[in-house]
């Protein structure tokens, strides 16, 4: 039987709506950017990306979970003419995030056409079989967008650091070394490859920056920690850049950017 998640159809309604004007923006400008065949691939990734993502919770900053993708591509647009960076920066968190949901959107696609009946994944069974419905969020991302894309997801898909610390029965401000450690060794492995890099740069540009957050808040302590070495790490890698580097030439703009957040929000 083809299988429906119990969703909130006003929410993810109001939460479309909302985007509606970055929705239209981010579209002008594929419209502007690249050839009317990139620009069918792209918008099909926008469609999967809002699909995945409409029915997510809702950032902390009370913005929709899909802001952020949005966010991410249109800074990649600035830094590549690649459409396939562009596809991926779209659909980078989908895989971490929301995997059940793609794992449910390939059987129906393979299986049951686009009829539906009402089925739940509740959280004991997403906990269950996490590791399923990532391999085959994967498989579907290959499927729809190619094997470039799905290597660009599997390297921007963070690891569940959290579940091995705990699995190391490491708590607190241990626990909390621990994930920051691996994310940040994690980030300067992927930046080795220039594509990669450019997609962590605007994923992490959009971020970074912590002024929605209570500055006293748990919240924010937690993020400046997480990201300060990373920030760090990929200022000394643009500082270090080749001149065959796709980003060499904006590198100088990159870097000013980065640092005037650093400076004041990260460096004390």
């Amino acid at each position: 039987m083809p299988f429906e998640f119990n969703s909130n159809f006003e929410q993810i309604s109001s939460r479309r709506e909302k985007l509606e004007q970055e929705i239209a923006n981010f579209k002008q400008k594929v419209t502007e950017k690249f050839p009317e065949e990139e620009q069918a691939k792209i918008l099909e990734a926008l469609e999967f990306m809002l699909k995945i993502h409409l029915p997510q919770k809702d950032r902390a900053d009370g913005r929709p979970f899909a802001s952020h993708p949005l966010a991410v591509a249109e800074k990649v647009m600035d830094l590549s003419n690649n459409p396939e960076l562009v596809i991926s920066a779209l659909i980078h968190d989908s895989v971490e995030d929301q995997p059940d949901y793609i794992f449910v959107e390939r059987v129906n696609r393979k299986h049951f056409g686009q009829n539906s009946l009402h089925f739940e994944i509740d959280e004991t069974a997403k906990e269950k079989y996490h590791d399923i419905f990532v391999s085959w969020s994967f498989k579907e991302i290959k499927d729809r967008f190619g094997d470039q894309i799905k290597y660009y997801i599997e390297n921007m898909t963070n690891h569940d650091f959290d579940s091995l610390a705990e699995s190391l029965l490491l708590e607190g401000d241990r626990k909390q070394a621990f994930t920051d450690k691996l994310y940040a060794e994690h980030v300067e492995n992927i930046i080795n490859d220039p594509d990669l890099f450019i997609l962590k740069l605007a994923d992490l540009s959009t971020n970074i920056n912590l002024h929605s957050l209570d500055p006293n808040g748990t919240k924010y302590q937690r993020l400046k920690r997480k990201y300060k070495s990373v920030i760090e790490a990929i200022l000394i890698k643009l500082q270090n850049i080749s001149s065959d580097h796709p980003l060499f030439n904006k590198k100088d703009e990159v870097i000013t950017d980065l640092n005037e957040i650093y400076l004041e929000q990260y460096s004390n």
